[in-house]
């Protein structure tokens, strides 16, 4: 089938939006019918495979109720034999890519997903739709031409991110800055710095990457740190004329400093990660444009992306099977592993709700009723205002003990306790989670010292180094973002000790009289300084 390249140059602009863009003018009906197609074809498959038939139980489901039925949920340690020896002869169809995200602290470095050809070429297929969609002003429009340049601030291959420019290179003829190959031989401080060198002479039409970069780009122009050091590479003439135009612009618009609006017209800012809506006004202010937001994970490619300024995401109907846990079911899950929570179909969730999201991959992948750790909220069933008439989403949490930080690090329960003990601190008992102070997003540790005049800064600063040796990701926020992240709050003596009593005061069960370790709620935090408060 024709790429967008070569029905570009065939002239055929408007197939492209058919091809690519088609599913956001489907009904209901007709992207479950895609589904239901897909999953029946994706269970004959994976019954030729020796992991397929395990998940599967031996026993291929003729109907997806007979799947859905009889088919067990999986988690990442289902598959871990097998995927972190990346066999290929358990598979049903021999991967084109193994691709890989951050795994868990202590119990396995990385977590591997095979990606089929087939699979490969749909997260190609699908990422240029984002890029379409972000970049049109009305249905049926294609913006780009050959050439056009992209910004690469995506970790390497094999991480998921870095598979992108691999992906949109088989489908589109785009000028990455730097160069695909290049790239994946830099550190991402070296590979923004050098995409921005080039930028400067060739433009950038296109960014794709995480929202907390664009910011962290924003926030150095404004500070003066923007990369624009003096240099005979500012002699080049088109170097020279895209700075000198920019500063007319910043000083039309009555600044004395250069944002990226001044120097670049971007044609698309595709984001994607966890803190996408808090940073929206911030990008556009900076970037002269509103920022589109995806949905994807390593398990499952690209899942949904946000037309134009809907307020909600779309998913793909055919890249994945989609099941979602009701957020009720999921915590008595949680709280109780022998509990089969229930699942409804794309079909079957209702706005306002939030779920956890399910997945079997389509196209001979092997992730088969996987729960990907991540709360989605549908925030309608369909978009009055742009016709589109499948249920839309929004990221809402993680749904298990990680805590996200800004895209980049993946903490667990585990590596935030062995740093705590790695900072020879003794302790009572700790809680954390992620907030916001304003715009900034902080890593808050809240922990009970048994020496209450241990010094705080003292303990923040052994935290920090123990946090950024037990986990690389870490340590990155600051070299890559400059992220000083961590913040810490001592609680009086005696303070969770005080909370398990009024809890216990209350009546609540026994699984909920101590706060949990990670991503506790706005009322239990407020609960764990109110017991503190109340020491005398």
């Amino acid at each position: 089938m024709a790429t967008a390249l070569e029905l570009l140059r065939q002239g055929r602009r408007a197939e492209i939006w058919k091809k690519y863009c088609g599913y956001l003018d489907l009904s209901l009906d007709e992207t479950m019918q895609i589904q239901e197609r897909l999953l029946l074809e994706q269970l004959r498959l994976l019954g030729t495979s020796e992991l397929g038939r395990k998940l599967l139980g031996g026993q291929v489901p003729g109907t997806v109720e007979e799947f859905r039925a009889n088919v067990p949920l999986t988690v990442y340690r289902d598959y871990e034999p097998y995927l972190s020896q990346r066999r290929e002869d358990v598979l049903p169809v021999k991967p084109q890519w193994w691709l890989r995200t951050s795994g868990r602290s202590g119990e396995y470095d990385f977590k591997w997903a095979p990606y089929t050809p087939a699979m490969a070429t749909r997260f190609g297929e699908n990422l240029i739709a984002a890029l379409i969609i972000a970049s049109c002003s009305r249905r049926g429009e294609f913006v780009f031409e050959e050439g056009d340049t992209m910004l690469c601030t995506l970790a390497p291959f094999p991480y998921t991110s870095g598979a992108v420019s691999r992906a949109l290179e088989a489908e589109f003829d785009f000028s990455f800055l730097p160069p695909i190959e290049a790239a994946e031989k830099m550190d991402f401080a070296g590979r923004v710095q050098e995409g921005f060198r080039l930028g400067l002479r060739d433009g950038i039409d296109i960014f794709y990457g995480a929202a907390s970069v664009l910011v962290r780009i924003g926030e150095q122009f404004v500070s003066g740190a923007g990369g624009l050091k003096p240099s005979a590479f500012f002699l080049h003439p088109r170097v020279l004329f895209r700075v000198l135009r920019g500063l007319v612009r910043s000083r039309l618009a009555g600044r004395r400093y250069l944002l990226p609006r001044d120097l670049w017209d971007v044609k698309v800012l595709a984001t994607g990660g966890t803190d996408v809506r808090l940073f929206r006004k911030q990008i556009e202010e900076y970037w002269g444009r509103p920022s589109s937001e995806g949905f994807a994970c390593t398990e499952g490619g690209a899942i949904a992306f946000q037309y134009a300024d809907a307020k909600g995401m779309t998913f793909f109907p055919d890249s994945n099977f989609y099941e979602f846990i009701p957020e009720a079911d999921a915590l008595r899950n949680r709280a109780d592993p022998s509990y089969t929570p229930p699942t409804c179909t794309l079909a079957e969730v209702k706005a306002g709700q939030r779920y956890e999201l399910v997945l079997t991959n389509f196209l001979g992948g092997i992730f088969t009723r996987y729960r990907v750790g991540d709360i989605i909220e549908i925030v309608s069933e369909r978009d009055e205002e742009h016709s589109i008439n499948t249920p839309q989403m929004v990221f809402y949490s993680r749904a298990d003990d990680i805590i996200d930080l800004a895209n980049f690090a993946r903490l667990t329960e585990s590596a935030i306790w062995r740093a705590l003990e790695a900072a020879n601190v003794p302790y009572v008992d700790w809680t954390a989670r992620k907030e916001y102070e304003g715009r900034t997003l902080v890593l808050h540790v809240y922990v009970e010292p048994k020496d209450p005049s241990v010094d705080p800064e003292v303990l923040r600063s052994r935290l920090d180094a123990a946090l950024a040796s037990v986990d690389h990701d870490y340590a990155d926020l600051r070299t890559m973002l400059n992220m000083d992240p961590l913040r810490v709050t001592l609680l009086s003596p005696g303070t969770f000790k005080r909370y398990y009593d009024a809890r216990h005061a209350e009546g609540a069960d026994l699984g909920h009289l101590k706060p949990a370790h990670t991503n506790v709620s706005d009322a239990v935090i407020a609960k764990v300084l109110q017991a503190s408060r109340s020491h005398r």
